[in-house]
């Protein structure tokens, strides 16, 4: 039986990530699976270079058999929109706003383990899960200076009741 994968480009100028990536080297630079049997997310890197702040490339993602791939290449072109990655191997995430253009999961394993990637556009905010959900989770916002933590009391201030 042949797996057909969809190959998806993404241009653009200006991409942060949640973690710190070594892109010195081409190939694999993150990946992570919830078991032998689940589905492995895989991050490849095809630049030569070592980003500050931020890196200038465009992004590809394939879905093919049970891997899931984000691409980082070459940058063709101008744009200016901003994009991020977003890599959790523990417990995985929501996104509560914003828009997602690419997303996988793996699980499996104790509690709620959960491994789970994505790009996403600016203004995107997530909620990271804890194990079991025993703890408050955490929020991050893309912004146009890269990934932010936000405050659990700044995330719906709504529901904040006054006295």
């Amino acid at each position: 039986m042949l797996w057909a994968g969809v190959l998806k480009s993404y241009k653009m100028a200006k991409i942060y990530s949640n973690i710190e990536l070594s892109l010195d080297q081409q190939g694999e630079i993150w990946s992570a699976s919830n078991g032998a049997t689940r589905r492995t997310l895989v991050l490849i890197n095809k630049i030569n270079e070592q980003p500050g702040d931020f890196l200038r490339a465009n992004l590809g993602t394939l879905d093919k058999g049970n891997h899931s791939f984000i691409f980082i290449n070459e940058e063709k072109g101008e744009d200016n929109r901003v994009l991020g990655i977003f890599l959790n191997s523990a417990y995985g995430y929501q996104v509560l706003e914003g828009k997602e253009l690419f997303s996988n999961y793996s699980s499996g394993g104790y509690g709620n383990s959960c491994s789970q990637f994505g790009i996403y556009k600016e203004g995107t905010l997530l909620e990271v899960n804890t194990y079991k959900n025993r703890n408050t989770p955490s929020y991050y916002r893309l912004t146009n200076n890269g990934w932010i933590e936000i405050p659990v009391y700044e995330v719906n201030t709504s529901e904040i009741e006054e006295v």
